[in-house]
């Protein structure tokens, strides 16, 4: 660049804005807000579905269920009702914060609403005053565990809902939906102000938006519960689903997205859900979003089977702890965040062969990456042992506060043969596990940024062995 000497004494302001600028622009890159931040920390959640058709003693329906009414409330009737062990159950997996059905597609709510009468005051319990979302939430907080909520309002068979619309025509179909409307609305403010602080809401397929004739929920919940992640309707996606229920993700998986929304199945823009919802999957790593994905899966998803509600002699399909702990590697170890399907039965209860594995599975977690064999200095992103130890998995987490900011890295390991390559990748996020394809005996690991926007800031790098 040249500078003339009528203007060499704006040489040093003219390098400081030029050197300003290629900061600014080196440095761009999607923030979380921090319930996303708190949200992406925890890892791992539990949702707890239940509802009146767990009682029929027969096989769910999706299709049915969402259209014809339980024909008798009174069905429901959990004698053992224990809503401190499903907390529990979800402690002992090593949960960091757990969900309710607040309501689901039958329309009742498992709370005494003051809006909506189809709810558990019908029942005559308590002097009608029983209420197991605040019962829950009392657990969660009691047990240290994040409480959050589930509301489906997509489908209300009682009322005669379907995607968000109300089933009619003319001048009574727009009255319904009115009274519809305000209803879901009343209940929104409900769940938001009786119980106290959420760590998540989770709309039921989205929530749709005021546009197309929906609840205009979403300013209820940035009024109410400023903190707690919005998940999620057409103007507003806190965190994205992964693309599947198969609680596993691709990888790379990026924390950030393109839009600041998703749409919920067929209302995607076409962007979103071409390739089998591939954007969904991977995310964007150019995105100027920040949205974390969720990897979600029924922990009875096993030998074929699919299920979010308890139905009868179904034991068998609870997932094995192996497939569990593969299923936490490629969720929680790809950057996103696992939330578990739990089940209560027609007693109230957990059953215990679920409740056992979910132990199972916090410990397993626990026994593997519980004890490092040595940690990072992170000034040097360089792990050294005092004598040659064999190497089974490396963890590699990125501090978010400042976004996800590596986009490719190494990771070489020093053996008798001298310097190797133990993997190579670009995501790392909150958590990248890697599991290497047989036990390497090390002195050193060297984890190596190649390309990064910004500074990136490396929060931990750990090694183990776990065989």
């Amino acid at each position: 660049m040249m500078v003339t000497k009528r203007y060499y004494y704006l040489l040093p302001f003219i390098i400081m804005l030029g050197l300003y600028c290629s900061c600014i622009q080196a440095q761009v890159v999607a923030l979380p807000n921090k319930q996303q931040l708190a949200w992406q920390k925890a890892e791992l959640g539990i949702i707890f579905h239940y509802d009146l058709h767990v009682f029929d003693r027969k096989a769910y329906q999706q299709q049915s269920n969402r259209i014809v009414p339980v024909p008798d409330i009174h069905i429901f009737q959990p004698q053992q009702l224990d809503v401190e062990q499903w907390v529990l159950s979800a402690k002992h997996a090593g949960a960091k914060f757990a969900l309710i059905t607040a309501t689901h597609e039958t329309g009742f709510a498992l709370y005494p609403s003051k809006v909506n009468p189809y709810n558990t005051s019908v029942l005559g319990w308590n002097n009608g005053k029983e209420d197991l979302v605040g019962d829950f939430i009392k657990a969660c907080t009691k047990h240290g565990i994040k409480p959050g909520i589930y509301i489906g309002i997509r489908w209300n068979a009682y009322l005669g809902i379907h995607d968000f619309k109300a089933v009619g025509t003319g001048q009574q179909q727009i009255e319904r939906q009115k009274y519809y409307n305000k209803m879901v609305e009343g209940m929104v403010q409900e769940l938001c102000t009786w119980y106290g602080p959420l760590f998540e809401i989770w709309f039921d397929g989205g929530a749709s938006s005021p546009e197309k004739g929906a609840p205009n929920v979403l300013p209820i919940v940035k009024k109410y519960q400023p903190n707690c992640l919005f998940y999620h309707n057409d103007e507003l996606a806190e965190a994205r689903w992964g693309g599947s229920e198969s609680g596993t993700v691709h990888y790379p998986c990026w924390s950030n997205f393109p839009f600041p929304y998703t749409g919920a199945g067929e209302s995607c823009p076409k962007v979103i859900s071409a390739n089998d919802f591939l954007l969904l999957k991977t995310g964007d790593p150019d995105g100027t979003y920040f949205m974390p994905a969720m990897a979600d899966a029924p922990l009875r998803g096993a030998n074929g089977r699919h299920e979010w509600f308890w139905e009868p002699n179904d034991e068998n399909s609870v997932y094995s702890l192996h497939h569990l702990v593969e299923m936490y590697q490629k969720s929680v170890g790809r950057n996103a965040t696992l939330i578990l399907g739990v089940t209560p039965d027609t007693l109230g209860l957990v059953p215990q062969i679920d409740q056992q594995r979910l132990e199972e599975f916090g410990d397993e977690i626990k026994r593997q990456y519980g004890t490092p064999l040595s940690d990072l200095n992170p000034k040097e992103e360089l792990i050294q042992f005092k004598n040659a130890v064999p190497v089974t998995q490396l963890i590699v987490e990125e501090n978010l506060e400042q976004g996800q900011r590596v986009r490719a890295f190494h990771i070489t390991g020093k053996t008798k043969q001298g310097w190797q390559t133990l993997f190579t990748g670009s995501s790392i996020g909150n958590k990248c596990i890697i599991q290497l394809k047989a036990p390497t005996t090390c002195t050193q690991i060297k984890l190596t940024i190649d390309k990064a926007i910004g500074q990136p800031i490396i929060h931990t790098f750990r090694a183990y062995d776990t065989f």
